[in-house]
């Protein structure tokens, strides 16, 4: 329409044949959703009373020099969420609990899902260690390891209602319950050397390793509720997202992945007086090019919820080697 209207009711008189409020949104679907048609089993809204989720964090670091220059350090984060978003169905009523204990809905109004805050918010604590030591100009290792302990109400996997309803393991859909988080690796140990040597003045052989350990993620056994135990199907069809009862999410620890990589660099003058040249051979889990059965991490598929029996799935770019080869010259 005419962008140069100059009042309200132009604007209105020239409003496109069949728009409702806001001169874009068709009539139709205005008035559907208005008056609770239109929602095809995916109207979304916003609690109205939503808070802006806010965290806590708590940090304490100590690093010591000994006498024979070892560097160590240990590290404390302790992190506390408030009003944590977490998606909820807007439109069940509990009416009973069957004989295990699960709870049985009934939809009672139109079919929505709602974003708003848990009462439970998130829990974390970090606490690290390290140790550096310096062994003349040539040489120098760090050894460090971190646990982590965290806790959340929903993991919010996505971008959408649907899927962060459904991509979570539960006993009760609209349970609002502390239990370890999808993103929690426990533990942590890595290490990393580096050896230098020089060639002159001016030329730098430098071999580096970093090696890794990490447990596994966690994960869920669950099962497809479908037909029972809530009452209800909408959403949570042909998933395996039930607990059984007594059953936490996350409860189980899947494989755990072990990892060595090398690099190998050599610098060199350029053709200028200013010019630096270099070329590099990185080797990227050089684990698995010494063993096929090596340096390989295995996982359960997204998101994290399986039937019991479920084998974990080989993910490749991670369990396979890389070689790479480079030059580099700056002026």
């Amino acid at each position: 329409f005419d962008l140069g209207a100059s009042t309200y009711e132009d604007i209105e008189a020239e409003a496109p044949a069949g728009a409702g409020a806001g001169w874009g949104i068709p009539t139709q679907l205005y008035d559907d959703i208005t008056g609770g048609t239109g929602d095809n089993f995916e109207m979304s809204y916003v609690d109205p009373n939503f808070s802006l989720p806010a965290e806590w964090k708590f940090a304490l670091g100590v690093s010591h020099t000994t006498q024979s220059d070892y560097v160590l350090t240990a590290d404390l984060l302790v992190t506390r969420g408030v009003d944590s978003p977490i998606v909820k169905r807007a439109d069940l009523d509990q009416i009973g609990t069957n004989p295990d204990g699960y709870p049985i809905y009934d939809s009672v109004r139109e079919p929505a899902f709602v974003l708003t805050n848990s009462a439970e918010g998130t829990r974390s604590t970090v606490i690290s260690l390290g140790l550096t030591k310096m062994i003349g100009d040539s040489f120098d290792y760090r050894l460090g390891y971190s646990h982590v302990d965290a806790e959340d109400s929903s993991p919010m996997t996505s971008s959408v209602s649907f899927s962060n309803y459904t991509n979570r393991a539960f006993f009760d859909p609209q349970e609002d319950v502390l239990s370890t988080s999808n993103y929690a690796i426990k533990d942590r140990f890595v290490a990393t050397a580096n050896w230098r040597k020089e060639f002159g003045t001016s030329t730098m052989l430098t071999l580096s390793m970093y090696g890794s350990y990490n447990s596994g993620r966690p994960y869920s056994i669950a099962y497809d509720g479908t037909i029972n135990p809530y009452g209800f199907t909408p959403y949570l069809d042909f998933l395996d997202i039930v607990l059984e009862p007594g059953a936490e999410r996350n409860s189980y620890t899947g494989s755990s992945w072990t990892k060595v990589d090398i690099k190998a660099k050599l610098d060199f003058p350029g053709f200028g007086d200013e010019h630096l040249a270099s070329v590099f051979l990185v080797v990227d889990n050089l684990t698995n090019l010494l063993n096929d059965d090596w340096g390989v991490l295995y996982q359960h598929n997204f998101p994290g919820t399986v039937e019991e029996g479920t084998l974990e799935s080989r993910l490749g770019d991670a369990s396979r080697y890389e070689i790479r080869f480079g030059v580099q010259y700056s002026f």
